[in-house]
């Protein structure tokens, strides 16, 4: 009989009972879990603080970029000939647009070619290979090509011939890879066989097998009277910063009004989107600091309940959403002078129109305000030699505000970085306790096994025993 199968027949005590015990023993490792989860769920919400303060990050980072705010908006009087963007780096200002003559390519287009199919292999590259010149380029039509076989030769040698080919109702067309009054030429003993030979002006063509040329042509427009020529039909070096894509021709005297001008709203829009992000950010940490109701029975506190590193970032943030900066400017000092309001519970609210009036009346205040820099220097000591060196620092608010993130965001020596290598190692540390501790209850188990199954075995020894003497006893 093994010890599991006595286990419980004579004292009462089977595994059931042994369980029990086990499970009142386990209950004292709860704290552990316990502990561990709350762990798990503070690294969470910092990482969840993390990415907050990332994305404000962003938000401050786009405060500093010149395409913020000096981006344009083109107003089109109509879009159907011509199409306009604008850069940051382009002038306000209206012109008169005109196109008269649209850029096209030179086209050169073969004679048909006496074959069912583009895949049959043509006659003449039956027994030799054949020699075709584009342009100044050789290209060897090897010996069974087909008409796909010689478009596939001339589109890899483009680069050097800017010519494309295609094949039309078993034509070869060939069209230059540049816009304006270029040239194809083609020789060669294969130019003939593939219908490429001889060509003449398709306006002065009468023959319907004959190969044709339609010369290309430079783009023709005027801006405000001016006349250009260009071999493209969208053009980036006119006015600086504006592109123009030429898209149909004007008739008589017709032009289009093109309008450029301050895109403030984009602005406004960026602003917004930072103080949309720092009311985020404060609401997070208001959730995570939150002590509840101490008085309430089941009163919930926050997650993060009593860090003084948040509670440190919650001031800090405030701080510098409040304060006033040192600035050359007589009417912009901080973010309420920009028209944005942060009350006692640290909400911000925007004002878009006193926004925009600042913006519109001292742009460059307003980018001063957000960024800038100041030529200093900084002494530097190497192998026993001082030295002075010049320094460009950064300077207003979206740098400052920046540089205060980045302590807690910093991928190496942040402050939420630390936090979370000291909870990675907690956890660990709690790990093991866990794994030390499940052990012991396994020992533990194994060990109350051994002795009620010992108690048994003592049990049903002193039962054998007892009969014995209670035969000898009834012999007598």
């Amino acid at each position: 009989m093994s010890s599991m199968n006595i286990m419980g027949t004579y004292s009462g005590i089977d595994m059931a009972t042994i369980e029990q015990l086990i499970q009142a023993e386990s209950a004292k490792g709860t704290r552990y879990t316990q502990q561990k989860t709350e762990y798990q769920q503070e690294q969470t919400a910092w990482k969840d603080v993390n990415s907050r303060l990332d994305n404000l990050y962003k938000r401050l980072e786009t405060m500093t970029k010149p395409e913020t705010f000096n981006a344009k908006t083109v107003v089109n009087s109509n879009k159907d000939f011509v199409s306009v963007t604008a850069n940051e780096n382009a002038a306000s200002g209206e012109y008169k647009v005109q196109v008269s003559q649209l850029a096209t390519a030179t086209r050169m287009t073969g004679k048909q070619i006496d074959v069912d199919s583009i895949e049959d292999e043509l006659a003449f590259v039956g027994t030799e290979s054949s020699t075709l010149n584009i342009n100044g380029t050789s290209i060897e039509i090897g010996i069974g090509s087909s008409l796909k076989d010689v478009q596939n030769l001339i589109n890899e040698n483009s680069d050097d011939t800017k010519v494309k080919a295609n094949i039309v109702d078993n034509r070869l067309v060939l069209s230059h890879t540049e816009l304006g009054d270029k040239t194809i030429t083609v020789t060669g003993d294969a130019s003939a066989k593939l219908g490429l030979d001889n060509p003449i002006d398709s306006g002065t063509a009468t023959d319907t097998d004959q190969t044709t040329v339609t010369q290309g042509q430079s783009a023709l427009f005027k801006i405000d009277g001016i006349e250009i020529k260009r071999d493209s039909n969208t053009i980036e070096d006119v006015i600086e910063g504006v592109t123009f894509s030429l898209k149909k021709v004007h008739e008589g005297n017709a032009a289009d009004t093109i309008k450029i001008s301050e895109d403030t709203e984009k602005t406004a829009e960026a602003m917004k989107a930072l103080v949309d992000q720092y009311n985020s950010l404060n609401s997070f940490i208001k959730e995570q600091l939150s002590v509840g109701d101490p008085s309430a029975e089941d009163n919930e506190t926050g997650t993060l309940s009593g860090d003084s590193a948040l509670t440190r970032l919650q001031t800090n943030l405030r701080s510098m959403f409040t304060r006033n900066m040192e600035t050359n400017s007589d009417s912009i000092n901080g973010l309420q002078d920009l028209g944005v309001e942060i009350d006692r519970y640290g909400v911000a609210t925007f004002d878009k129109e006193v926004f925009l009036e600042k913006v519109e009346k001292d742009p460059t205040d307003v980018i001063n305000f957000f960024h800038g820099t100041e030529e200093t220097t900084e002494t530097v000591t190497e192998d026993g030699v001082t030295t002075t060196k010049p320094v460009t620092k950064l300077t207003g608010f979206a740098n400052e505000a920046r540089s205060l993130v980045n302590e807690y965001i910093s991928s190496t020596t942040g402050i939420i970085k630390t936090k979370s290598d000291t909870y990675d190692r907690l956890i660990k540390d709690i790990n093991a306790r866990i794994d030390t501790f499940n052990l012991r209850i396994e020992s533990k188990r194994e060990q109350y096994i051994k002795q009620f199954t010992a108690l048994d075995t003592a049990m049903m020894q002193a039962e054998s025993q007892l009969e014995y003497m209670m035969g000898q006893l009834g012999t007598e």
